[in-house]
């Protein structure tokens, strides 16, 4: 089942218990003006609120927001460790005429075992490769071919993410800017 189907799901168990909350509140309105007991319609508020607190806690426990977009927690996790990675393996590549350092080369063999590893699709694969083949190999490295590649890995994945094509836009935008930015 996909991050946004289970993110319904629970958005809809909250609604159901918010509502069973308000019925409860207005069947003890009514029975306290008829002065009958007020004790069946307490019940029901209870379980109306204790609908709403497992759907808040479902969701608190399972998806985290990432640029106002829920995610898996995993998903979440997953996106953050590679684009760590990608802007690391770019550290040392922002100065020209600079050599490319250990550290820069290892967060490119990363990015590249994290791609395989995520069961991403053959092309993400081969991009992750084409930019720690520059990254590793290659003296001066192509920076512009590096980005986009990063670009294509980052497309690919939150394609898979089950997610609808405008916020997977949005949030491939927003992870190559994290990966690619190196201000505050």
């Amino acid at each position: 089942m996909s991050a946004s189907t289970e993110a319904m799901l629970i958005k809809i168990v909250f609604a159901v218990g918010a509502l069973v909350v308000l019925g409860g509140l207005v069947g003890l309105l009514v029975a306290r003006n008829k002065h009958q007991p007020l004790r069946p319609t307490m019940s029901v508020i209870l379980c109306g609120a204790g609908l709403a607190v497992i759907a808040l806690l479902l969701n608190n426990l399972l998806f985290l927001s990432y640029d106002h977009v829920q995610l898996k927690k995993n998903q979440y996790y997953e996106v953050t460790s590679l684009t760590a990675n990608m802007k690391q393996s770019l550290a040392s590549s922002r100065t020209a005429n600079q050599p490319v350092s250990p550290q820069s080369k290892k967060a490119s063999k990363n990015v590249t075992y994290l791609v395989k590893n995520l069961k991403q699709s053959k092309s993400a694969k081969k991009a992750a490769q084409s930019a720690q083949q520059q990254l590793v190999h290659t003296k001066r490295p192509d920076l512009k071919l590096v980005h986009r590649q990063y670009r294509i890995i980052l497309q690919h994945y939150f394609d898979s993410t089950g997610i609808t094509a405008e916020q997977a836009n949005r949030l491939t935008a927003h992870a190559y800017h994290q990966a690619t930015s190196y201000g505050k």
